[in-house]
């Protein structure tokens, strides 16, 4: 959708020799949202197909993690995923698979603009002649960059079960080291780093314009090129998702809901900032014991 928009206007006013006021928008952070786009031109039959089906392997990823989560006698509100499991091979295989699960789950949605985008830019290059790749080839980049950050996920969730037991000062002052972590989550969304990497999410026909790799192995490396660049957006927002439980499914819920608005709506960055000050006050009220 986007990639047709702002090539088919940007091709237009080359040949006519004056720059693309659609391509000078693109560079804007109030306009470069979904909304901004869909408004412009309407949601063409194949971006409706791929935010569709986005949106579906999405509810199959919650429902599966819901069941999970019943089978192993959870509610809707629990602990870590290690279950207080010692470290095994076969518990990191099992975690990661999991881990995937979930963030098929929760970052799904999000990624829809950008597969729409990619999609778009896939088909004026196949009417060039060029070797392209299907949209789902991306997709799964993308995917498999965010299941494989399982391992540090795993490797996290056992640091919260055994370092209390080794060093109990940390269990003394549990409080206090929740809070600290959620006030450095919250900074997090204040900084440069936070705001570049959120404009990337936001506005990525830049990148896949200037990354554009040929065939299937080209997709695929795009996909985790812009996989890496959501984790370096996101990853405060998943640090506290193992301050309040790696399988809480409020905040998992919470939290999709948040990546979500703060990489589509036009006022998202403002959004993001403002979930950052949100979590600096939950994690200064939950140092001082105003909360559990």
């Amino acid at each position: 959708l986007v990639g047709n928009l702002v090539v088919r206007y940007h091709e237009k006013e080359r040949r006519s020799g004056k720059r693309s006021d659609v391509l000078k928008m693109s560079k804007s952070r109030k306009a470069n949202s979904i909304f901004f786009f869909s408004n412009c031109v309407g949601m063409t039959q194949e971006y409706r197909l791929i935010l569709g089906v986005l949106i579906a392997l999405s509810s199959v990823a919650w429902v599966v993690t819901v069941r999970q989560m019943g089978d192993m006698g959870f509610g809707w509100v629990t602990g870590s995923m290690t279950m207080g499991r010692p470290f095994s091979v076969l518990n990191l295989v099992a975690y990661v698979g999991m881990w995937g699960v979930m963030m098929v789950a929760m970052m799904f949605p999000a990624v829809a603009p950008v597969a729409g985008l990619f999609a778009g830019l896939t088909r004026q290059r196949a009417g060039r002649r060029r070797k392209v790749a299907p949209v789902w080839v991306f997709v799964s980049g993308y995917a498999v960059l965010w299941t494989l950050t399982g391992g540090v996920g795993y490797a996290a969730d056992l640091g919260v079960q055994s370092l209390p037991g080794r060093f109990p000062v940390l269990q003394t002052h549990a409080a206090q080291v929740g809070g600290g972590l959620l006030i450095a989550a919250g900074a997090y969304q204040l900084t440069p780093l936070k705001n570049r990497c959120l404009d990337h999410c936001r506005s990525p026909f830049g990148f896949l314009m200037a990354s554009w790799r040929a065939g299937y192995v080209g997709a695929f490396r795009m996909g985790l090129t812009h996989g890496g660049y959501c984790l370096a957006c996101c990853w405060s927002l998943m640090m506290v998702m193992f301050i309040m439980g790696s399988m809480n499914l409020v905040w998992m819920g919470l939290l999709a809901i948040v990546i979500f608005l703060e990489k589509s709506l036009p006022s998202g960055v403002c959004f993001g900032r403002g979930v950052g000050v949100g979590l600096i006050a939950l994690g200064g009220a939950r140092a001082v014991g105003l909360l559990d």
